[in-house]
């Protein structure tokens, strides 16, 4: 098959495929999920319709369109997407992932205490609720699904997805427009912490778009930053499954937490060093395609 599958696209074109793409997704996901819970039906509740509909949600909501966008418009449609050689050093974000927890811990706490001016009460309230919603439905798929099918949909299926759609398409078309890495990488990580419109986590998910979008840039590789994004999962599913068990007994919600500002402070720190040397090892030229200026 040769590609692009369209030709001679322009850039309005480009991005009206993709919106269109995109809704399609979101809104044939959100069906799909209801026809099938219907037809299974036991309730939205039931353990098994909430891991249907979310992978319905992660495959064919988040997967599907980036891929089809690609396929359609985009000469090399998977080497844009960054399905390149991992460099080695990128796996030191890995190790990040697990430094960052006493820094991304104290700013969640600090998140999660913003409040609203009397005025918009209301507001606060309403997004309280959505968060304790979110956090309930996570919790009870977390804690009643065995550990491989949490791992599947929380840690691979949730990675996958969500760096190509947020890194592999997003970030490339914001930096593009914005014509600065750093602006792209930024505003995708705003955008993609949004997304899960989850206001009183937004900010420790800010966090992590940073670090992913960052680590995709340097590396030319979308894998560096689905290990990353896995890793991080995966780690809060093994918690709930070990604090399940009875092995480990501790608040998967404020893992990390301390009061020790010099640990917090450490934290950032050598998070940052991490990232400063994954930067001085990355070859800028294997690097390009992941700062591509076509969309």
């Amino acid at each position: 098959m040769q590609f692009p599958i369209i030709k001679n696209t322009t850039t309005a074109s480009k991005l009206l495929i993709f919106l269109l793409l995109f809704a399609f997704g979101l809104i044939f996901s959100g069906i799909l999920g209801m026809f099938v819970t219907n037809m299974r039906g036991g309730g939205i509740t039931d353990i098994t319709n909430l891991q249907i509909t979310q992978i319905c949600s992660q495959l064919v909501g988040f997967l599907l369109p980036p891929l089809l966008y690609v396929l359609l418009v985009k000469e090399e449609p998977f080497n844009y997407l960054g399905f390149n050689k991992l460099p080695k050093w990128s796996l030191l974000g890995i190790l990040a992932m697990f430094t960052v927890i006493p820094f991304v811990a104290a700013v969640s706490e600090w998140n999660d205490g913003i409040t609203f001016p009397e005025s918009m009460k209301g507001i606060e309230t309403t997004l309280r609720n959505l968060k304790e919603l979110n956090d309930s439905t996570s919790e009870k798929m977390m804690n009643e699904s065995n550990l491989f099918v949490a791992i599947l949909i929380f840690g691979f299926l949730a990675a996958v997805s969500e760096e190509i759609l947020f890194r592999g398409v997003i970030q490339q078309a914001f930096v593009k427009l914005f014509k600065n890495a750093h602006i792209g990488i930024i505003v995708t990580a705003l955008v993609f912490s949004a997304f899960h419109g989850d206001f009183y986590g937004f900010f420790p998910r800010f966090i992590l778009g940073l670090m992913l979008g960052y680590m995709f840039w340097m590396s030319g590789s979308i894998w560096a930053s689905i290990i990353m994004h896995f890793t991080n999962n995966t780690t809060i599913v093994m918690l709930y499954f070990l604090n399940k068990k009875d092995i480990i007994n501790i608040d998967v919600e404020n893992f990390g937490s301390t009061d020790s500002v010099f640990v917090i402070v450490l934290s950032l720190v050598v998070t940052v060093i991490i990232f400063i040397v994954c930067n001085r090892f990355k070859n800028r030229r294997d690097a390009r395609p992941c700062v591509s200026t076509r969309i």
